[in-house]
């Protein structure tokens, strides 16, 4: 019995690669298989969806307002973005903070946004270096702030306070909200994402 050919390519991009080269080329110069292998490997790793890079960036993003919005805190200059920040930044805290004391509420805001610029920065990171456990934690945060809004708001079995996020603090929760729906559905349904976090460290 003739000994078959069994190879296959693990991917649809060398599947492509290597339909477009007749099989004659392989039986001419075995270095060309070897090549296209290495061309097709170095496609793959480039391509990166754009929703990867998206999260990403967003991440990096909410680190850098958070970190200046907690420094504008610290310095208690009481200029209008203070009284801006204090008026609607607890809407960027999935915690109540209604029983804090009004007196010291800018430094624990400060204190709360300094530990959300730094987790921020730190998830940002994780999903640079595509490390793959990012996705659940990604999409367990996601999911605790929406719930944290929908408790919250509509007091949903009496958990919740119907008066943590003021009219002012609206437009935040809403934008808040949609932009964790998005990482939240993203993840659960964009199809083979694990397949670009390769990272196990």
């Amino acid at each position: 019995m003739e000994a078959g050919n069994h190879w296959q390519p693990v991917t649809e991009i060398y599947q492509e690669i290597v339909e477009q080269v007749p099989a004659s080329h392989f039986d001419a110069d075995p270095m060309t298989l070897v090549k296209q292998a290495r061309r097709a490997r170095a496609q793959a790793e480039v391509k990166v969806p754009f929703g990867i890079t998206a999260i990403t960036g967003l991440y990096f993003i909410r680190a850098a307002i958070y970190g200046l919005f907690a420094a504008k805190l610290v310095t208690s200059s009481g200029s209008a973005l203070e009284g801006w920040i204090v008026a609607h930044c607890p809407a960027l805290i999935p915690l109540a903070l209604s029983s804090a004391d009004p007196k010291t509420l800018p430094t624990t805001m400060a204190e709360a946004l300094a530990v959300m610029a730094v987790l921020s920065l730190g998830l940002g990171l994780m999903w640079l270096l595509r490390w793959k456990p990012i996705l659940f934690i990604s999409i367990g945060m996601s999911g605790y702030f929406l719930a944290h809004i929908a408790i919250s708001y509509y007091n949903i079995a009496g958990l919740g306070d119907p008066y943590l996020f003021t009219p002012t603090q609206l437009d935040l929760v809403v934008v808040e909200g949609a932009l964790n729906l998005l990482i939240f559905l993203y993840i659960a349904l964009y199809p083979g994402l694990k397949r670009s976090f390769q990272r196990q460290f």
